[in-house]
């Protein structure tokens, strides 16, 4: 990976973490908040491949347990996984269409927020399921679906520039 990469993507991540609980977190809009460094790790893990999905979901996770003041590795574990699922559609799907990575998206919140509930509800015998569902899982993902739809085309847009800037520095050297 080439510099300016790196530096883009450390803009983009700490965009998107300031986005998700420095402006979203302070808007009464709903009661949730959109998981924007998801949709970085999802968008990225689907563009780029499994390799660049586990590291921008690495970097997506720590710093969500630098803010939870959770365990560190809690939310590390599952962006991880979930910028590693999503990369694996990298080679099967192309990444201009905005159907896809919704779909996968959708999933991918579902699974974070299911991680989330059996990690710190379940295990501490909370057993609402369905209050935690209606108010907190299914708000959340429709929050954050929707807002994949403009994020993922400004993502796309960004690793589109870099992967054009990065083929004109190789041809220069060939």
């Amino acid at each position: 990976m080439k510099i300016k990469r790196i530096l883009v993507m450390a803009a983009v991540i700490f965009a998107g973490f300031f986005l998700q609980y420095g402006i979203f977190a302070n808007v009464p809009l709903i009661d949730t908040v959109p998981n924007i460094l998801l949709i970085i790790t999802v968008s990225f893990g689907f563009m780029k491949g499994k390799t660049q999905g586990m590291v921008i979901g690495l970097f997506c996770g720590l710093l969500t347990d630098i803010v939870s003041m959770n365990a560190l590795g809690f939310h590390m574990i599952i962006y991880i996984i979930i910028g590693y699922i999503n990369g694996a559609f990298h080679q099967w799907m192309y990444s201009d269409y905005i159907v896809f990575p919704l779909i996968v998206t959708t999933f991918s919140s579902i699974l974070y927020n299911l991680y989330f509930y059996v990690f710190q509800f379940l295990v501490r015998n909370r057993l609402d399921f369905i209050y935690y569902l209606t108010h907190v899982i299914l708000p959340e993902v429709i929050y954050t679906v929707v807002l994949t739809g403009i994020i993922y085309q400004l993502l796309s847009f960004i690793n589109y520039k870099l992967e054009m800037t990065e083929r004109r520095s190789a041809t220069k050297f060939v």
